[in-house]
């Protein structure tokens, strides 16, 4: 409600045409999204569309409920909020940082309080492992997870402040290193000096390390060298300088990882880079979406559906609610034509977040930046269900928002009076 509240006193002054190519699709497959969750609980669909778990209900146990896509009666319409929150706030940031000085004061805020969030998740492993704030923890008791259950959204959560502030850190010290001595003078606030960015860049990236995630800080460490390869493609006509700084960011790289990658290590000598486990529920879920490819079976129904498809080499143990792999969840959820249709909008909403840290003369860091926490955000939802938990979703749409406004040149947008 207040992200509606906000949306409706937005200031639409420096809206121009192009915007329409991300404001036009994203509305698109909100409202195909809201019909087919009405759709998928709709009662009354022929035997041919309906969940078979209905008919079941009522041969057995004598029920009378009718026929309908989804294998609940009001799971996808619920399901359909956290849609609509990640929608609502990718939109809501997006006109906010049709102003780059917005748009640079909205990332360093939510790379602070990720800074504030790093900062507690590294002492709450110190001082308390068992807590979870005011409650016991109970998962992941030797790995931080912050204020997280989960110890790999917090991996990405924290990578992802780690890549704000590196983005904001690579141009200060690019312009240093190539400026001449006399404009080597800079005047910055607290929050904006390169020794409280740099802090707030370890903080993050050591918490991320304790997580003890290996997606987590593997692609953590990859979208820190694909910020940097961006910043360094200002020098792509430079061929010397740029090769020497590629090698640079793979060696520290390099580094990084074997300094915040320990438990990372142990993990993989001890379990491999792969899982057997979400291998075989990866399989499964390819054999749920067998008969349901058209339209799914009901946004959130996944954790109802898998019991009766549930492999017996997976044992008892485990709680699969999830499919730990959020586009293939997508296609089982929403069906084949509607979650291809989402990725294809993913990937072009990243295609035109390169295509800005290319192309803009200026403010070029800011859809770089957004670029690269976007990689991070998507190649971790493909083995996992980051995605899916609201406290990073909001945060990975805010960036994103902003990156692609900034994709956008600013001669393009009305300029204020």
């Amino acid at each position: 409600m207040l992200l509606i509240a906000s949306l409706l006193t937005a200031n639409l002054s420096r809206v121009c045409n192009s915007d329409l190519w991300v404001i036009g699709p994203t509305g698109a497959i909100l409202l195909l999204l809201c019909a087919l969750a009405v759709f998928q609980i709709s009662p009354g669909v022929s035997d041919a569309l309906a969940d078979p778990s209905w008919r079941i209900a009522r041969d057995v146990a004598g029920v009378t409920e009718p026929n309908r896509i989804s294998a609940t009666a009001s799971v996808p319409w619920i399901a359909f909020g956290s849609c609509l929150l990640f929608v609502l706030a990718l939109l809501r940031a997006y006109l906010l940082a049709t102003g780059e000085e917005a748009a640079r004061q909205m990332l360093k805020a939510i790379a602070y309080a990720g800074f504030a969030y790093a900062l507690y998740g590294i002492l709450a492993h110190l001082l308390a492992p068992t807590m979870l704030l005011w409650r016991s923890k109970e998962y992941y008791l030797p790995y931080a997870t912050g204020t997280f259950v989960n110890r790999n959204t917090a991996a990405v959560f924290w990578g992802s402040c780690s890549v704000l502030f590196l983005g904001r850190l690579a141009p200060i010290v690019s312009d240093a290193l190539m400026a001449k001595p006399a404009r080597r003078h800079y005047d910055y606030s607290f929050t904006d000096h390169p020794a409280s960015l740099a802090v707030g860049f370890l903080t993050c990236l050591v918490a991320t390390g304790m997580t003890g995630s290996r997606a987590g800080v593997l692609l953590t460490l990859l979208s820190l060298a694909c910020l940097a390869n961006l910043h360094l493609m200002q020098l792509r006509f430079q061929s010397r300088h740029y090769w020497l700084g590629a090698g640079a960011v793979a060696a520290a790289t390099i580094v990084g990882f074997l300094l915040i990658g320990g438990n990372v290590i142990g993990r993989v000598g001890l379990f491999g880079l792969t899982d057997g486990q979400r291998a075989e529920v990866y399989r499964t879920a390819l054999e749920i979406l067998r008969g349901h490819e058209l339209f799914g079976i009901g946004i959130g129904n996944f954790e109802t559906a898998f019991p009766p498809y549930r492999p017996g080499n997976l044992g008892s143990q485990g709680i699969w609610d999830k499919v730990h792999s959020t586009p293939l969840e997508m296609m089982v959820s929403v069906g084949l034509p509607l979650g291809a249709a989402i990725c294809a909008i993913a990937v072009f909403f990243w295609g035109r977040m390169l295509w800005g840290a290319f192309s803009r003369l200026r403010d070029r860091d800011i859809p770089a930046t957004a670029a690269s926490v976007f990689l991070l955000g998507v190649l971790h939802s493909c083995i996992d269900f980051s995605l899916q938990i609201a406290g990073f979703a909001v945060v990975f749409a805010a960036i994103c928002g902003c990156g692609l406004a900034q994709s956008i040149s600013t001669t393009r947008r009305p300029q204020r009076a």
